[in-house]
């Protein structure tokens, strides 16, 4: 009979320096908090934006069947880029480097808040109306961006909390947008 012999073969220890030891993602790191601010400064502007020109319809001498068209009008500007491009706005965030279209849709939204800012020194109340469809156009493009950016930001532990402070930042971005909107329709 012939012995087997086997010898057990260990890998020899690997010394506490040389092991990487990567350190916790803290959940406040400063992309995910740009995130959040770009977050909240866009809603308050759509919404801002929509509520000023809501407001400046209703303090307009106009019938009051006119009045109500105009507002539904405004709404509907509001809401139809959602229906229309976010799932654009999904393409791009999946084809594209979010970072690059977050930055891309801001730029956009800069354009479209000039434009704003034209129609109302104007008071041209067809540009205001069209600088209201191209905010809630930019929101509807930049939407699935942010929401795709999280994983990329937050560990998995910390998703829940991230949309959590994403929500709470845009509706009280929504909020103020509302108050803002108002006050400067006083204002105008």
């Amino acid at each position: 009979m012939s012995e087997v012999i086997v010898e057990r073969v260990s890998a020899p220890p690997v010394p506490v320096a040389e092991t990487c030891v990567q350190p916790a993602r803290p959940y406040y790191r400063r992309g995910f908090w740009s995130l959040v601010v770009t977050q909240f400064q866009g809603a308050l502007n759509e919404t801002g934006l929509k509520n000023l020109v809501i407001f400046i319809i209703l303090g307009t001498a106009m019938g009051r069947a006119d009045r109500d068209r105009l507002v539904l009008v405004v709404g509907t500007l509001f809401a139809l880029p959602f229906i229309l491009f976010s799932m654009t706005g999904g393409f791009l965030a999946d084809k594209y480097s979010k970072r690059r279209v977050a930055i891309w849709t801001k730029y956009f939204e800069i354009a479209v808040m000039l434009l704003a800012i034209a129609g109302l020194s104007w008071k041209n109340l067809n540009l205001e109306m069209a600088a209201v469809f191209l905010a809630s156009t930019q929101a509807a493009l930049f939407g699935p961006t942010k929401y795709g950016l999280l994983p990329e930001l937050l560990p998995e532990s910390q998703l829940s909390w991230g949309n959590g402070v994403l929500e709470f930042a845009s509706f009280l971005a929504v909020i103020g947008g509302g108050v803002s909107g108002a006050i400067l329709a006083g204002r105008a």
